[in-house]
């Protein structure tokens, strides 16, 4: 389970944390977590902290009963976000030098490797790179430079160069969770791909920096919704069809 999945479970057991709602830290994930002191005391139990008489419930198990709305509405998120992820986290330090970048997150992983992953998740990446990053420049003009900021290195350097290099100076920057997740909360313009860790970095930043641009797929899975990324903010850039559709064609 990836950072954004964990912050999701955070946001269900604070809608209810009077209740006393909880959420079982595997030990893999406490570094991680820690990035959000806050959140980890507060709502984060270890096995070793589970009584006896704790009831565990799985909310995320089992079929979706209904279409979910088109757009998530950022306000019940802020609170939670200012009270638990900003409020104590190493991440609220900004960036030096990214006011006049468009970062560029760019998801690989199990998404590709592994092919039922890629046959829910997977895109033509190249392509939606480049119309995400045209529509940010055709909007807000040329930025200094283009930080990519990814999971997947070398096939960015492979497949994406030809279509960012020409637009500006591209950086490929490796770096841990914590790196690539600060530089997606203070990107002032941001491409996202379909995934939970980057719009929890959307999330974030359009906290710490109101009026910031996010361009983010109208794709997510291919097994719910339709297809249709239900979780992006309405005031999103939404990017909603590139060369070839959605299906999980291409590099």
């Amino acid at each position: 389970m990836n950072l954004g999945n964990l912050l999701y479970m955070g946001k269900w057991a604070y809608d209810d944390r009077d209740a006393g709602r909880r959420v079982l830290l595997h030990p893999k994930h406490e570094k991680t977590v820690g990035l959000f002191p806050d959140l980890r005391e507060g709502l984060f139990i270890t096995p070793e902290e589970v009584r006896f008489t704790d009831q565990r419930v799985m909310p995320w198990s089992g079929q979706q009963d209904a279409p979910r709305n088109e757009f998530t509405d950022p306000e019940p998120d802020a609170q939670f976000i200012e009270d638990l992820l900003l409020h104590g986290s190493p991440l609220t330090e900004d960036v030096p030098g990214i006011d006049d970048s468009i970062v560029v997150n760019v998801r690989r992983g199990d998404y590709y490797s592994v092919p039922e992953y890629n046959a829910e998740y997977g895109m033509n990446q190249r392509e939606y790179v480049r119309a995400a990053v045209a529509a940010s420049v055709a909007d807000g003009g040329r930025p200094d430079r283009i930080i990519v900021i990814s999971d997947g290195m070398t096939w960015c350097r492979e497949h994406l160069s030809g279509v960012l290099d020409p637009i500006a100076t591209t950086l490929y920057q490796d770096g841990d969770v914590a790196h690539d997740l600060r530089h997606l909360i203070h990107a002032r313009r941001l491409v996202l791909p379909n995934s939970t860790f980057s719009y929890w970095g959307g999330y974030i930043g359009d906290v710490a920096h109101p009026g910031r641009e996010v361009t983010a797929p109208w794709f997510f899975s291919r097994a719910q919704d339709g297809g249709m990324a239900t979780q992006l903010r309405h005031h999103w850039r939404r990017i909603d069809d590139i060369p070839g559709g959605w299906g999980p064609t291409g590099p």
